[in-house]
């Protein structure tokens, strides 16, 4: 099944002289149970195609696709509806909350997402396997920058979404960190048949991935 497409996206800021075209005439495919590289340099238009993904923002024209919903009609209620039951995200900023233990971040989502997250047993399994089921009462400021971006893929996974977006994920990671987040991407995707679509830098994710798009000056081409 087809979760995510893009249909001739073209994302523009500003107008007139200070008009920028960050992504143009994007066509773009991602399949359920595939791991999918975005690579390219910084300033490519790889985090700006993330974010229309995302319905974090909307493309200026053509069609985004969301497991065959348009969603740039969507309003921001519905936008954030999607993201909250379909679309999990792993940022850069790794955006744990500052006061709340790893946790406590976890509770967190409960709040907001009721129904569909792992089970205890799942969590701790996850946890387990990113290395950081000892680090559950520490604060994000006691955690190192690789920690705090395991505790954000783990919160992240753990809403259970149907779709990863994940921005540099592996940034702060050593290289046996990065074997065990891209094995456990792959793992998600195969065995979960989610569709989990990864912006990087990291060739050492290459090994994992089940298709790679290059871009490049706001264009994108299968390798």
């Amino acid at each position: 099944m087809t979760a995510v497409e893009l249909k001739n996206v073209t994302k523009i800021y500003g107008k007139g002289e200070a008009k920028t075209i960050a992504v143009k005439d994007i066509n773009f495919e991602a399949e359920s149970g595939q791991l999918v590289l975005l690579e390219g340099p910084s300033g490519a238009g790889k985090s700006t195609l993330l974010t229309i993904m995302g319905a974090l923002q909307k493309a200026s024209s053509g069609q985004v696709l969301i497991e065959g919903q348009e969603i740039n009609a969507l309003s921001t209620k519905q936008s954030d509806q999607l993201r909250l039951t379909t679309i999990g995200f792993v940022l850069q900023e790794h955006n744990l909350v500052p006061f709340l233990k790893v946790k406590d971040q976890f509770k967190l989502v409960d709040k907001v997402k009721k129904y569909g997250n792992l089970t205890a047993k799942e969590l701790q399994e996850l946890l387990v396997q990113l290395g950081i089921e000892q680090l559950v009462d520490k604060y994000p400021n006691e955690l190192s920058g690789g920690q705090m971006q395991r505790a954000a893929i783990a919160r992240a996974l753990y809403a259970n979404p149907k779709i990863i977006l994940a921005d540099e994920p592996t940034a702060s990671l050593d290289s046996e960190r990065v074997k065990e987040v891209g094995r456990l991407f792959k793992q998600l995707a195969k065995e979960k048949d989610k569709a989990i679509i990864l912006v990087t830098h990291d060739q050492r994710l290459e090994q994992f991935s089940d298709q790679i798009y290059d871009v490049l000056d706001g264009t994108i081409s299968k390798r």
